[in-house]
């Protein structure tokens, strides 16, 4: 954020905890009272609406969503991208080993199918967001609008981390199934367990479906922090009148 107007953030942010007691048609009608007050003093042609700006904001985080998910669900999205899945640090020694005894292709293939299982995952992320979007209060509309470029990311990092990740890992199961990352990773213990004692490594207990979730979870978030500048820095990214109004308001120099 740039400059905004802060006697209009704080009025609106006083008005609606100071009312949480009320019904939800008179905190608008406070918040409205408040805007339009604000808005005479400081000249301001227009001025959002409390729904405006909820609506708004609601928009355009869905659309940074469905955005980061489309990024990360297609063909290498994963693999191709900064958000490559890496083989875990506690395997690498093994899998180094591995490569150094000729077994390059098994190694790239279990790395292949941990990324392909991180892709499945994220196709199921809409609904956890946009259940997280229908609870947003105005509250969270006020600490996202004057908040830092990742402001939204981090009220969804709060709010859905935790679910996410527990509707990711069943999905991730099956697609760690479906991609056979078990069974590549146990042929490829197997190829190497003779040069597991010699060299006197040993297997680190490792949860290849929770790596995956956390993974799959980190990336998402990353990428929606990515599309929430988009909208706030460039007008371009701001796809209808309504998010021009707000968000070009909100951004811009106030007095």
């Amino acid at each position: 954020m740039r400059f905004i107007n802060t006697g209009l953030i704080l009025s609106i942010f006083l008005a609606a905890t100071a009312c949480s007691n009320r019904s939800q048609e008179q905190v608008s009608e406070m918040i409205g009272s408040v805007q339009g007050q604000l808005g005479g003093a400081t000249g301001a042609s227009v001025v959002p609406s409390q729904s405006e700006a909820l609506l708004a904001t609601k928009e355009a985080l869905g659309k940074g969503v469905e955005a980061g998910i489309q990024t990360l669900a297609k063909n290498g999205g994963f693999a191709d991208s900064v958000h490559r899945v890496l083989i875990p640090a506690d395997l690498r020694k093994i899998t180094d080993l591995a490569r150094k005894s000729g077994l390059n292709p098994l190694v790239d293939r279990f790395e292949s199918s941990l990324n392909l299982a991180a892709e499945e995952a994220v196709k199921s992320a809409a609904p956890v967001f946009k259940n997280a979007l229908s609870q947003m209060t105005v509250t969270d509309v006020v600490d996202i609008l004057r908040g830092p470029p990742n402001a939204a990311t981090q009220y969804f990092q709060k709010t859905s981390e935790t679910k996410l990740n527990e509707v990711f890992l069943p999905i991730v199961k099956k697609a760690t199934d479906k991609t056979e990352v078990t069974q590549v990773y146990k042929q490829l213990i197997g190829s190497i367990k003779p040069m597991l004692a010699l060299s006197g490594l040993t297997l680190p207990p490792l949860d290849l479906d929770q790596y995956v979730t956390e993974q799959s979870s980190k990336a998402l978030f990353a990428e929606i922090a990515v599309q929430e500048k988009k909208i706030r820095e460039n007008p371009l990214e701001r796809s209808n009148a309504l998010l021009k109004k707000v968000f070009g308001y909100y951004e811009s120099p106030q007095t």
